[in-house]
């Protein structure tokens, strides 16, 4: 009704054109009804009147599936403690409270899904007053040929055969006989679909629309979603994705006659199931919440996710902050090209090395 309203107005102004010798007023005044569903279409939001887990699905759903973006974000700790026993020692519960306070993880990026290409530049910071300490490590993912780029200078002073005036990208990549085992197409394809289903399986309690607080009004949110779970719920929708992951690769194995690369895949994944399943059991008190920020198309703006860590050995609160922006139209700082990269196995063995398999040769 709002929308028809708002259209009826539109149409009463245009109608209070005076007519010209062109005839104008009739012409504008029907535009609006040749256009009209173009223009609601435009103006109204996919969030629009869903409850909260239906939105904050619709939001996870579209930056899955239009995976094309720069992202920023920041990694803490705002408080941490060790075990009681650590505790009951004064200047070691100081220390490492204050240095996870001190050391933080920034990353810079961008994700094209065309290319499926994925830029990652994290940088490592220690910081006290009068010091400073960092470390960036560019990273490069394509999974066009499975193979990951990596800028090692920061380290060039320990491995001087990393050293290089221009700047290089060591390539590690997959063997052609694994890559070729791996339907990364149809993979990608699910991916949101079972993202969706998962989160639609948690209880609709975790989810909630929230009032625009002081980070949405800067990131020009239309919307404001919570996500409030158990480790036990985040392993849940995380299995689930695995789960559905392994029955594409199972099918795609069989359909290309390699039943045994399904089998593979499913022993893959009893691993990891075992692995979560472990550490949920041993996380039974932490939790996080996470708000996230969406405009009205629906594209994920903004991530502030809190971390609360209650187990035996730490205890403490970390936060994750991230921010996107050029959806659709990512920049990535590097393009590496074939004269700067160069795999790993060419690269000049460090003195060290050479040293350890001489003696093996003689």
């Amino acid at each position: 009704m709002p929308h028809l309203a708002s259209h009826a107005k539109l149409r009463a102004i245009l109608l209070s054109f005076p007519e010209s010798p062109m005839k104008l007023r009739p012409a504008l005044a029907t535009l609006p009804l040749v256009t009209a569903l173009a223009l609601l279409g435009g103006c109204a939001s996919p969030l629009a009147g869903k409850p909260a887990d239906l939105a904050t699905r619709q939001v996870l759903r579209e930056n899955l599936q239009h995976a094309s973006y720069n992202f920023s974000g920041e990694l803490g700790f705002t408080a941490l403690h060790g075990s009681s026993e650590d505790d009951a020692k004064p200047q070691l519960r100081y220390t490492i409270n204050e240095v996870a306070r001190s050391t933080k993880v920034s990353v810079t990026g961008a994700v094209d899904q065309a290319s499926k290409r994925m830029e990652l530049i994290p940088a490592f910071r220690f910081e006290r007053r009068n010091l400073q300490a960092s470390v960036t490590l560019p990273l490069e993912l394509n999974l066009q040929d499975f193979s990951l780029l990596v800028d090692p200078s920061a380290f060039d002073l320990f491995v001087p055969e990393l050293h290089s005036e221009q700047p290089r990208f060591v390539r590690f990549q997959l063997p052609p006989d694994i890559a070729g085992k791996i339907p990364l197409d149809a993979m990608l394809q699910a991916l949101p679909g079972l993202v969706d289903e998962g989160y639609g399986k948690v209880d609709q309690q975790a989810f909630a629309l929230e009032t625009l607080d002081a980070t949405a009004k800067e990131l020009g949110a239309s919307y404001q979603l919570r996500i409030a779970m158990s480790p036990q719920q985040e392993n849940q929708v995380l299995l689930h994705v695995l789960d559905g992951l392994a029955k594409v690769v199972t099918q795609q194995a069989e359909r290309n006659g390699r039943p045994q690369d399904g089998k593979q895949a499913e022993q893959l994944l009893q691993l990891v199931r075992e692995l979560t399943k472990s550490k949920a059991s041993e996380q039974p008190l932490s939790k996080s919440v996470s708000h996230l920020y969406a405009n009205r198309r629906g594209q994920l703006l903004g991530v502030n996710q809190s971390v609360e860590l209650n187990t035996p050995q730490l205890r403490g609160e970390a936060y994750i902050h991230l921010r996107y922006s050029n959806h659709g139209k990512p920049a990535f700082v590097h393009q590496p090209t074939a004269a700067s990269i160069i795999d790993y196995d060419k690269l000049p063995k460090p003195q060290w090395l050479k040293g350890l398999q001489e003696p093996e040769q003689q």
